[in-house]
């Protein structure tokens, strides 16, 4: 089973993700880990832009909007592809990296987005990183837009729509350890727990 979950900046996913890793004794990976099994395979300069989460350059965001609607998305798939034949068949969570969209086939996908009200989510961040309220809703939104424009960059999809994901739910009103048990019960009312 690979667990995959999208997630608006400060909604707690992190926690969550490591909830369910332990829960199912499977690994657990962040970007920072997926960086270096790449560095460890060998295939990190290949997927350096991939691993960025830095905004689009705007030139390059439209370039592939056009090559996309050519169907030559290549370039943008190339990075995905390392990194499903990296993860291959073994179980795992994986936060963010457009997930839900690289392991789609997969029978065994159970794919979330977590949200959450932005000023309990600009709180959360500047609790959890101490900075200022007016820091935290800069890096909120400067994640966030980040992640619109990455996801649609090597997707072209529009990130957090519902259509692409098993549950979405806001995770702040559930708190950490309530919405990991509701990715549970989801994972084992699918039949996918053994």
């Amino acid at each position: 089973m690979i667990i995959t979950i999208a997630r608006q900046c400060g909604c707690g996913a992190l926690e969550v993700g490591k909830l369910l890793a332990a829960r199912y004794n499977i690994p657990f990976y962040t970007r920072k880990n997926l960086m270096r099994m790449a560095e460890d395979n060998g295939v990190l300069r290949e997927m350096h832009d991939f691993f960025e989460e830095r905004p689009v350059d705007e030139l390059m965001y439209a370039i592939s909007a056009f090559e996309n609607e050519e169907g030559n998305d290549e370039t943008n798939h190339h990075a995905m592809r390392i990194l499903a034949d990296l993860i291959g068949k073994r179980d795992c969570v994986i936060i963010g990296r457009c997930g839900n969209y690289i392991f789609k086939n997969r029978a065994d996908l159970v794919s979330v987005f977590l949200k959450g009200n932005f000023e309990e989510r600009v709180r959360a961040m500047a609790h959890h990183d101490d900075m200022s309220l007016a820091e935290a809703e800069e890096f909120v939104r400067e994640t966030d837009d980040s992640r619109v424009r990455y996801h649609k960059y090597y997707t072209g999809l529009t990130w957090g729509n519902a259509d692409d994901y098993d549950i979405c739910f806001d995770s702040l009103r559930l708190g950490t350890e309530k919405t990991a048990r509701l990715i549970e019960r989801y994972i084992k009312d699918i039949g996918l727990e053994e």
